[in-house]
């Protein structure tokens, strides 16, 4: 299993699970959360397995 950080607007966050998706079967998302100190940004943490 490999756990991925993204930070990001929302709208950049969204596409970027959505494009992991295509590799990866995604088991978990986590922390949905603003990232400080930049506004609108912000993070969560993606679980993946190969596949």
């Amino acid at each position: 299993m490999l756990s991925i950080r993204l930070t990001g607007t929302p709208a950049e966050v969204a596409d970027a699970v959505l494009t992991l998706r295509e590799t990866f079967c995604i088991t978990a998302i986590k922390g949905l959360c603003p990232s400080a100190p930049v506004q609108p940004s912000v993070r969560v943490y993606v679980e993946v397995a190969p596949g």
